[in-house]
């Protein structure tokens, strides 16, 4: 059997074995957040299963290219990551305050 024998529609996130066996993915076709395979040839090992799907994936990672501007972070997902990291500062900032009072720490060890 021939693993690199693959057709991938990149748009659809698809990708068929000439043995008709298919893959479909959701995500970044070099990190897909869900993998579908299907039915899987007659009389194929569980071995040569695996390395159907593996090759299968990396045949959809390289004609995937990079993200489809889909798959991509949007503005509006910046724009609340920038406004988690300005309430992350903050708080490091009244966590980590020079006028803090130091107070004595509960310890359960004996002292010797």
């Amino acid at each position: 059997m021939n693993f690199e024998d693959w057709v991938a529609d990149a748009a659809a996130g698809t990708a068929t074995h000439a043995s008709g066996f298919s893959i479909r993915i959701e995500g970044n076709p070099k990190d897909p957040s869900d993998v579908y395979p299907g039915k899987f040839p007659e009389g194929i090992s569980f071995v040569d299963q695996a390395r159907l799907l593996r090759s299968g994936l990396e045949f959809l990672a390289k004609s995937g290219g990079s993200a489809p501007k889909s798959w991509q972070s949007s503005p509006v997902q910046d724009a609340k990551s920038e406004a988690i990291k300005a309430r992350e500062e903050l708080a490091k900032h009244f966590a980590e305050r020079p006028d803090k009072p130091d107070r004595p720490v509960l310890s359960l060890k004996k002292k010797t």
